[in-house]
């Protein structure tokens, strides 16, 4: 059984989805925020490898904690998905248009794009200098605007990704420390 979402947090979701869609899609920035979903995780790992290359550290370890607070971030996210059991916002949304031609299957909260992004991210501010953090969450947040650009996630699954994420890293972070 689905998890009741308040009333007032899908008004606002609604609001802020249809505020998108009306007042900043543009033909000129669709393409783009396509990219950006569909390779921000991508641009973010090449990132990482490029600046443990570059400050000559050794990859492995930092690069696995990488992975594994992803991993971790992927199975909460698939927890929650199936306890909370929310469609996506153009099956709710009779207004709302999804930018992209082939929308995603599956429930809506928390958005795994966003969650796997911030993962990454987090862990990056929390094991190595916090000057790389910054493109780290620069790009984290890319990937999150464009789920809500393109019509397929609600503000409130983009919070929960960012949420589940930081979680993630958390404990890699504990785990790495040990």
């Amino acid at each position: 059984m689905p998890v009741a979402i308040p009333d007032t947090v899908l008004q606002i979701d609604g609001a802020i989805l249809l505020f998108i869609q009306n007042n900043l899609r543009s033909p000129s920035l669709t393409p783009f925020f396509k990219a950006v979903a569909d390779y921000g995780v991508i641009i973010l790992g090449v990132y990482v490898a490029l600046m443990l290359l570059w400050e000559k550290r050794r990859i492995f370890p930092i690069a696995s904690a990488c992975v594994i607070s992803g991993l971790l971030g992927n199975f909460f996210k698939d927890y929650l998905k199936k306890l909370i059991m929310r469609p996506r916002p153009f099956l709710d949304i009779p207004s709302l248009v999804p930018a992209v031609k082939k929308v995603p299957k599956g429930f809506s909260f928390p958005s795994g794009h966003t969650t796997l992004a911030f993962a990454v991210a987090f862990i990056i501010y929390r094991i190595l200098p916090k000057r790389y953090s910054i493109p780290a969450f620069l790009i984290a947040a890319l990937v999150a605007f464009s789920r809500l650009y393109l019509g397929l996630h609600y503000p409130t699954d983009i919070l929960g990704g960012i949420c589940v994420g930081y979680v993630a890293a958390l404990i890699t972070d504990f785990l790495y420390k040990r």
